[in-house]
């Protein structure tokens, strides 16, 4: 998008902001020159955390899907004792020092006894943007490159059967708004039908994310520029992103072969996989972020298991006990 291009939906602006020919992920500096991730924090711990979680299921394979310039890759390819088969998938096109040990294509391939990864992927997969309008009615909201945002036409079907069943709006109010997830949990059931048609693994989406009965009325949509959270502008310089409604992510899953779901959060399962970093540990940072594991015809991780049922009996023991 430049400048003077006319107001058009939120999905398919944030699309080509992101994806097209020059867009914010096809940029020389990657993603890792605007924000932090995980990987970036505590590569080396972070990577011996995915090793073990990998042995643990059973894995030979690691499948980085939306790999960015490969950075969990090399931390894992750095590991000692390494023997992992590694791939990257990304949009870019590979990066010319990757180590030639490392695979890379732009679709996700099915490898046998994978564990596929998809950390910090879903949030900037594009959703269409619906906001209740003064009299009750949910319309399409419509953006232009610089940003400007204004009401379009009323809401696709589609769109509102996929709130029926993830966004409720029984109790909308104007100005409440809805990001659509549904073509998240598209992309991830494709991701769990590849590794179902290869015979089994475990996939991984690391995000942070809401649930049915706490949606963010006004939405999450938000941008990230040279390492700061500024408004969410789609001309390509920007990365757009919404957090991700990880119950309908796991019942698309589900629904196209996994096995085995475990949500849990990041802080529990990288404690439990041996991580020690205050960083990736911390709730109020990258340790909250949610984790979704699922599995297909194969075993989940017993220690991050082990950590949620521990984490789930402390709720439980922390709730007030009615006289």
């Amino acid at each position: 998008m430049v400048q003077g291009d006319p107001a058009r939906p939120w999905r398919d602006a944030w699309a080509d902001a992101l994806y097209s020919e020059g867009g914010f992920y096809r940029r020389p500096e990657g993603p890792a020159g605007h924000f932090r991730t995980a990987v970036h924090a505590a590569p080396g711990e972070l990577a011996a955390a995915v090793a073990r979680l990998a042995a643990e299921c059973g894995c030979s394979a690691v499948v980085d899907v939306g790999t960015g310039r490969g950075e969990l890759l090399r931390a894992l390819l750095a590991l000692p004792g390494h023997s992992l088969a590694l791939h990257g998938v990304e949009i870019a096109d590979r990066p010319p020092e990757l180590p030639p040990e490392i695979a890379w294509s732009r679709t996700a391939p099915r490898v046998p006894d994978a564990l596929v990864v998809a950390w910090e992927l879903l949030d900037v997969v594009p959703c269409a943007i619906l906001e209740v309008d003064e009299e009750g009615a949910v319309r399409v909201v419509l953006v232009d490159a610089a940003g400007r945002e204004s009401l379009g036409p009323p809401a696709d079907p589609a769109d509102l059967a996929w709130c029926t069943s993830w966004w409720p709006l029984q109790e909308r109010e104007p100005g409440d708004r809805v990001e659509i997830g549904r073509w998240r949990d598209t992309q991830w059931a494709s991701l769990v039908g590849g590794v179902a048609v290869a015979g089994g693994g475990v996939l991984l989406a690391v995000d942070y994310g809401h649930h049915r009965h706490g949606r963010p009325p006004e939405g999450s949509l938000s941008g990230f520029r040279a390492g700061r959270a500024v408004p969410p502008r789609p001309d390509g310089t920007t990365d757009v992103t919404a957090h991700v409604a990880l119950d309908a992510i796991a019942a698309a899953g589900e629904a196209s072969g996994a096995t085995a779901t475990l949500l849990t959060r990041q802080d529990v399962a990288l404690r439990a996989l041996g991580a020690t970093s205050a960083e990736l540990l911390d709730p109020g940072s990258l340790g909250g972020f949610g984790w979704l594991l699922q599995a297909v015809d194969r075993p989940l991780p017993a220690s991050v298991v082990a950590a949620q049922q521990e984490r789930d009996r402390e709720r439980d023991r922390e709730r007030p006990v009615r006289p």
